[in-house]
């Protein structure tokens, strides 16, 4: 349904300065450049699909056309939003997961979220699932500020994010030998920090069983 969910797996609580962040980043990249290169990702379903279609909704309901996908993968969402009838761009950290959208028609460049390669105000709404968890809470305001920069005032912004009560972690969580960063915040403090930056509409979190993580949902509006 969304990225691997690797809570049964070893971690390790760990504690980061900045050049540990890049670190962090570089060890990012280089997983999802290899899930992209062995086809691993597959399609979306259940309740991301149902949100996926509420959000289509939602945009022709306000006449919006444009959508910018933030850590956008091989393109799964942006096929959808394609066959819709929607203009779309994807952003992924993965060079690798562009090559694999542009395979299916679907255009995603490879960049950084919290450095979008758009001019102010491009796009009439934004979509990011499963990726502002893998950016530390201190940067998660600069990185989000960053994004909706992209958006035109008013634009609707869907953001998806694993959470829970475990804090910084990372370890090699789905794939042998490439090892992931997490912050996985409770709901409250992601609640906290996304409104900060723009009005958040509607939040709320998915059941998804026993597991120690959750699965957090909100819908932002950047600002008037």
């Amino acid at each position: 349904m969304f990225c691997a969910h690797p809570s049964r797996l070893p971690v390790g609580v760990v504690g980061y300065c900045r050049a540990g962040m890049d670190v962090a980043r570089q060890n990012l990249r280089a997983y999802y450049e290899e899930e992209a290169r062995l086809r691993l990702r597959k399609p979306v379903a259940g309740s991301r699909v149902e949100l996926r279609d509420e959000f289509v909704t939602l945009l022709n309901a306000e006449s919006r056309r444009s959508v910018v996908d933030f850590g956008a993968g091989p393109g799964r969402d942006g096929e959808a939003f394609v066959a819709a009838g929607l203009d779309f761009v994807g952003l992924d950290l993965a060079h690798a997961n562009a090559v694999l959208a542009s395979e299916r028609g679907v255009c995603v460049i490879q960049g950084s979220i919290d450095a979008p390669p758009f001019r102010p105000g491009t796009f009439d709404a934004g979509w990011s699932m499963s990726t502002l968890m893998h950016v530390p809470t201190d940067d998660v305001a600069e990185t989000l500020t960053a994004m909706i920069a992209s958006l035109r005032p008013g634009a609707p912004l869907f953001v998806g994010v694993w959470g829970g009560d475990q804090g910084d972690i990372i370890g090699e969580l789905g794939l042998g030998g490439h090892q992931r960063f997490f912050s996985l915040r409770p709901f409250d403090v992601n609640l906290r920090l996304f409104a900060t930056c723009g009005e958040v509409e509607r939040a709320t979190t998915w059941d998804l069983g026993p597991d120690e993580w959750q699965y957090q949902v909100f819908q932002l509006r950047a600002g008037r």
